[in-house]
């Protein structure tokens, strides 16, 4: 008993020893700074969590909520950290010792000496994989690592679904918009077509100057049918996406709030951050947080892989109640047993053993690739975001200038054309420029609204690595 006991606390000490394994960090170069134009307020935090709700939108908040709620990556994704947490505790129950309640009946001649009778016996029988060169806890480390990048892999897909509902949603409301517009460049056309068409019968304008103008009105016509098509597609889509009924959807949209305040020019600068330092502002980037796990993961992979090559050792016992009845004989006693200790080292096979290290191995390296890429690519979307948004800074302006400029010189028309010093074709086409500006001022706002909405994607959507979601607890 003494040299057992020896063993087993020599085994345990050895556990304690862990085969080499590649590092679990790596250096990546990043930039010291952004080279695109930064937006305004760099530096603060903000919390990106409860972004959606400075909209003020209610219909907008529910959908999102709707949305995430009926989005099959989402759901693949909620199932993969639970498969991940499975796995989990299939490794703690691996390595831990295995305690099993055991029960047996047998009738027979145990020994030459016994008469015929039936033994029942009953009690507990234990066993323990003793890891001896830290594949245990390399094991555990590994799928605690899959399970934070799953979780982190959960939160990206939700991140996304939001972002897809909201640029839909707010393409919709914008649709109308430019419905409107096109409804109102159809009209003036059309009065111009009716213009030209009298004036034509009066002798007093050529039949092809009237033929354009038909022309253009029929153009305009058309183009309100497509915008009209593109607004009805979406709502198709807005249904799709969240689960809504349509018949409920088109009375939700009809009820939404007024445009949000924050949508208007300069307010939206206010809405979003970016810390003037990359390396902070990828951090809270969820799939930048999933492939560094990941790469946990393989380096612990590689450890045990490497175990797999040297010796293990095994423990087994057990605790039995029997009872003994035949011949006349009848009677119960204990038995117990620690052992045996088993050293196993593989001998055939070794090639295969390596082969499966090999791959752990390539395994990792694909890994670190993996994570440096990431990281370059979180960059690059960032950079890309801030590029965007200082083009289409210039661009609001000058084109809040011309929206200025057409509607400042339909007011000159109109007051020309009262006084009988402009013609109906002249204002019509004055007010077919004014609404072509209007139009362009409508479609530069949706692409402000998506460029704000790839930054807030960009930036994690509030991914906080410090304290990445729990989906078992939330997992809706």
């Amino acid at each position: 008993m003494k040299r057992m006991l020896a063993v087993t606390v020599s085994a345990l000490v050895l556990s304690a020893c862990s085969v080499n394994k590649p590092p679990a960090e790596i250096a990546v170069e990043l930039p010291a700074q952004w080279y695109a134009p930064p937006v305004a307020h760099q530096g603060s935090t903000e919390a990106l969590t409860t972004w959606w709700s400075r909209f003020d939108d209610p219909v907008l908040t529910d959908w999102i909520s709707r949305a995430q709620a009926q989005s099959p990556s989402v759901a693949q994704a909620r199932a993969q950290v639970f498969a991940a947490r499975a796995a989990r505790l299939g490794v703690d129950a691996q390595y831990g010792p295995q305690v099993n309640a055991v029960a047996n009946a047998s009738r027979g001649r145990p020994d030459p000496n016994m008469p015929l009778g039936t033994t029942l016996s009953a009690g507990l029988q234990a066993s323990w994989a003793v890891a001896l060169w830290g594949e245990a806890a390399a094991s555990r480390n590994a799928a605690q690592a899959q399970q934070e990048a799953a979780a982190a892999g959960w939160h990206d897909a939700r991140v996304l679904v939001a972002s897809e509902l909201a640029q839909l949603y707010f393409a919709r409301r914008l649709c109308a918009e430019q419905l409107v517009v096109a409804g109102r460049d159809r009209d003036s056309r059309a009065i111009t077509a009716e213009n030209n068409a009298v004036s034509e019968r009066a002798g007093l304008t050529a039949p092809a100057v009237a033929a354009l103008a038909r022309a253009s009105g029929a153009e305009s016509a058309a183009r309100y049918r497509q915008q009209e098509e593109t607004c009805e597609r979406q709502v198709k889509s807005l249904t799709a996406l969240t689960g809504v009924p349509e018949p409920e959807l088109r009375q939700q949209l009809a009820s939404a709030p007024a445009w949000p305040a924050q949508l208007q020019s300069g307010r939206l600068d206010a809405m979003l951050s970016v810390n003037a330092v990359p390396a902070e502002v990828i951090r809270q980037r969820p799939d930048v947080y999933r492939a560094q796990r990941e790469l946990v993961a393989a380096s612990e992979g590689v450890g045990v892989a490497r175990a797999a090559l040297l010796p293990g050792l095994s423990l087994s016992g057990s605790v039995l109640r029997n009872r003994f009845s035949g011949g006349g004989m009848e009677g119960s006693f204990n038995t117990w047993s620690i052992g045996p200790l088993s050293l196993s080292l593989p001998l055939l096979g070794r090639g295969i053993l390596r082969a499966d290290a090999d791959s752990a191995l390539a395994r990792y390296d694909a890994a670190a690739v993996a994570y440096a890429a990431t990281l370059r690519q979180a960059v690059s979307e960032v950079e890309q975001s801030l590029v965007t948004l200082s083009s289409l800074r210039e661009r609001v302006s000058a084109t809040e200038t011309a929206v200025a400029g057409y509607a400042q010189s339909l007011q000159g028309t109109e007051a020309r054309y009262r006084v009988g010093l402009a013609s109906l074709n002249e204002l019509e086409e004055a007010r077919r420029l004014k609404l072509n500006a209007d139009s362009s001022a409508v479609a530069l706002q949706q692409e402000r609204i998506n460029a704000w909405i790839q930054l807030y994607v960009a930036l994690g959507g509030g991914f906080d690595p410090l304290n990445p979601p729990n989906v078992l607890k939330n997992p809706s």
